[in-house]
């Protein structure tokens, strides 16, 4: 999968990078060749001068001017050999064994420990960036649904509401400066663009940034909806921030890339030495990887501890949860009547053992790769069944992503000799006069990390690009098009829309305009004045970047102290045994931006009651209606399948019956007055109404039938507007 897997790493770069300065300087190439083949390293120095044609033509002249001290060196060197062998025979007779040689070191203890546990693959960083990316989109369009009902001065919590009565101590968040719907919506579409740029991998750090700010923010701006889930996705976050998500697959990659090489002939373009920076290996080493499996390690191990309740003991807690119509799919809600007991059991039991063999999994070095495939197929097990059967926000799929951070360098290994196909290969034809041709396939380049693209100029081909197959055959407009795409990774899954019949024919046209318009040129495309490498970087520059490594390495500490002292106050398991101090700074770290630690999902028992808001509401014509529903209230759950609420109403219904919320109830009433404003029509202004809390218990184990109904009445409401224009309004409007 990597350009670099085929070159010498450790060295500089250059025609030279094998070679001893000092040798190259006393007696030239040709010596150095001559003392290199005699001791086994000519096919390296050959390979190195291959690779690096421009340095050893540039090292010609002075090859030239140390003619005479190479020569004298060979001398000397061929009267050494000659010594040597005669010395070894004369050992020889004497019967001297030859020395053995020296046995290679194994791996040491810090290897061990840095590869088990501080490194990360960057393809794994950049893959983990593209779901992240589209996991984050993904959730801002689950918030769309209720955008202006939790966040605009027309919804439940109005930031004038939630600045003059703080929620959780007065958490961050920059929500708060936005008051209109339009205003709402704007932050919207820049919330989008920053996830999109994330997806992409352009200015991938200052994304990673703001996306941390734009997800605490909306997490933290209405805890009444706020769940473990939230919480997650705050901690998936904050700690990705601190890796380097941008160094592969994304447009930073390739933006460097290009900048650091400029090719212009074949032979620069079949060059593939430069393709990645020789700064950035593909193994990352930071403190972060202990820190990132302990963090997941808790998660799993502290649910697992907190779960003492005897549904879980007896294998039952499963069919309790299925039951909360608040939480379940409609799509359960339908078939959860069939499930057998025994798969009940099984899946209750295989929840408690994944739980409690995740931790086991990331923590053990041994048989590291195994473990972490085997956590990675657990986690994933767990979670999609988790996201497809209840509505809990993003915590299911948050802690999807989160799995794909154990992807190791082997795994890449395997998906590279699995994805790669030999008959894929191609050779590229390009007009070497075309801006946009040479820039093609300098990108093509970059992107063809299993090395199937061969490229060969021509100044005949056809629309400035081209293809020949492996027999010889020529592909030409889209055919060439759709072959070349086919050799990248992952190009065969839209490769084949490219061979579609109208699709195909329009491809080939556009191929055609571009190169007969020169587009390239006329989009800012120009040939470069000669192939060249930039040179690297000032040593005042990396050392900055090594003073912010370090600073960077720091805060990941200070942040994990952070999270173990939040852990400690907030854990059942720690807090009710030992009292442990809670320090402003640390407390500030975790709460701002609600960087919590408690882990006790449905513990110690599930749940086993359900319940939801409804709202009895008289509208100015005297009809019935709940103003969340838009339909007339429903005090049945028992037979309910589902009430079919996203997680954002379900929480909020769950927390505003709550005694320690009572001071949000206004707000609410407010909302329901404008319920007339959302639905466009003046007869259903509300005039008076009751709000209660319906719950009942769930089906007893082996029953499908819930039991138990009852209604809480939480306050009555009547709107003094409404009341005057139903007085004021004639009978026969009025009813």
């Amino acid at each position: 999968m990597n350009a670099k897997d085929d070159r010498d790493e450790g060295g500089p770069e250059g025609a030279l990078r094998n070679e001893d300065p000092g040798e190259s300087r006393e007696a030239g190439p040709e010596a150095a060749a001559a003392r290199g083949s005699g001791a086994g390293e000519g096919a390296r120095a050959d390979d190195g001068a291959a690779r690096a044609g421009d340095g050893a033509a540039r090292a010609g002249d002075g090859a030239a001017r140390a003619g005479d001290g190479a020569a004298r060196a060979a001398q000397r060197d061929a009267a050494a050999e000659d010594d040597g062998a005669a010395e070894g025979e004369h050992d020889e007779e004497d019967g001297a064994a030859p020395e053995p040689p020296p046995r290679p070191r194994g791996p040491s203890m810090w290897d061990i420990l840095r590869d088990s546990f501080f490194t990360f693959d960057r393809r794994t960083l950049g893959f983990t960036r593209i779901l992240l990316g589209f996991f984050l989109i993904g959730d801002l369009f689950r918030r769309s649904w209720a955008w202006s009902d939790m966040f605009a001065d027309i919804g439940v919590l109005p930031n004038h509401v939630n600045l003059w009565r703080p929620q959780g101590g007065g958490n961050f968040s920059l929500v708060n400066a936005f008051s209109t719907p339009g205003e709402l919506w704007v932050l919207w579409a820049v919330i989008f663009a920053t996830y999109v740029c994330l997806l992409i991998g352009w200015k991938t750090k200052l994304m990673q940034v703001l996306s941390l700010v734009f997800v605490t923010s909306m997490n933290g701006r209405v805890l009444l909806i706020e769940n473990g889930g939230y919480v997650v996705h705050n901690l998936l976050l904050l700690w990705t921030c601190f890796l380097p998500m941008g160094d592969r697959f994304s447009v930073d990659a390739l933006l460097a890339s290009l900048k650091r090489s400029r090719e212009r002939t074949a032979d620069d373009l079949n060059d593939r030495a430069t393709l990645d920076d020789p700064r950035k290996p593909d193994a990352y080493v930071t403190v972060l990887g202990p820190v990132l499996l302990i963090q997941l390690s808790a998660i799993y191990f502290f649910n697992v501890v907190h779960k003492t309740g005897p549904a879980w003991k007896n294998g039952t807690a499963v069919h309790f949860v299925l039951y909360v119509d608040r939480m379940v799919t409609p799509i359960v809600a339908d078939i959860r009547d069939y499930a057998p007991k025994f798969l009940i059991l099984f899946m209750t039991r295989m929840v408690i053992s994944f739980e409690a063999a995740i931790p086991v999994c990331l923590l053990s070095p041994l048989g590291r790769v195994w473990a972490r495939r085997l956590t990675l197929v657990m986690m994933n097990l767990l979670h999609v069944g988790f996201g497809t059967t209840f509505v809990l926000g993003p915590f299911a799929w948050a802690l999807c992503v989160f799995s794909t951070l154990l992807i190791s360098r082997e795994d890449w290994e395997i998906a590279a000799r699995t994805m790669r196909r030999v008959h894929r290969a191609r050779v590229v034809l390009f007009d070497p006069r075309s801006p946009g041709a040479v820039l093609a396939c300098r990108m093509l380049k970059r992107m063809d990390r299993f090395g199937l693209l061969t490229f060969e100029a021509s100044s005949s081909a056809p629309f400035g690009l081209a293809a020949r197959r492996p027999g010889g055959e020529a592909a030409e407009g889209a055919a060439a098009l759709a072959d070349i795409v086919a050799a990248i990774p992952l190009g065969p899954t839209v490769a084949w829309v490219l061979r579609l019949p109208l699709v195909r024919d329009a491809a080939t046209a556009a191929m055609a305009a571009a190169h007969r318009r020169s587009l390239g040129r006329a989009l800012g495309a120009r040939l470069p004045e000669r192939s060249e490498i930039a040179p690297p970087p000032a040593p005042l520059r990396l050392a900055g970047r090594k003073v912010l490594a370090t600073f960077r390495e720091l805060a990941v500490l200070v942040m994990f102290v952070g999270a173990v002292n939040q852990a400690a106050v907030e854990l059942w398991v720690i807090k009710n045994r030992w009292k442990v101090p809670h320090p402003e700074p640390t407390r500030v770290l975790s709460q701002k931006l609600r960087f919590l630690q408690g882990w006790f999902m449905f513990s110690p028992n599930p749940v086993m009651d359900d319940g939801t808001i409804v709202v009895d509401a008289i509208t100015v014509d005297g009809r019935h209606i709940n103003p969340f529903t838009g339909e007339p209230p429903n005090f049945d759950l028992l037979h309910a399948k589902s009430f079919a609420y996203t997680q954002i109403w379900c929480d909020y219904f769950a927390r505003i019956k709550l005694p320690a919320n009572t001071a949000y109830r206004d707000a609410m009433k407010e909302y329901i007055y404008r319920y007339p404003e959302r639905t466009g029509r003046p007869e259903d202004a509300i005039v008076s109404g009751e709000v209660y809390w319906v719950k009942d218990w769930n089906p007893k184990w082996g029953s499908t039938e819930s039991y138990g109904e009852e209604r809480e009445k939480l306050f009555l409401f009547q709107n003094p507007k409404a009341q005057a224009r139903a007085q004021a309004e004639p009978p026969s409007l009025a009813n």
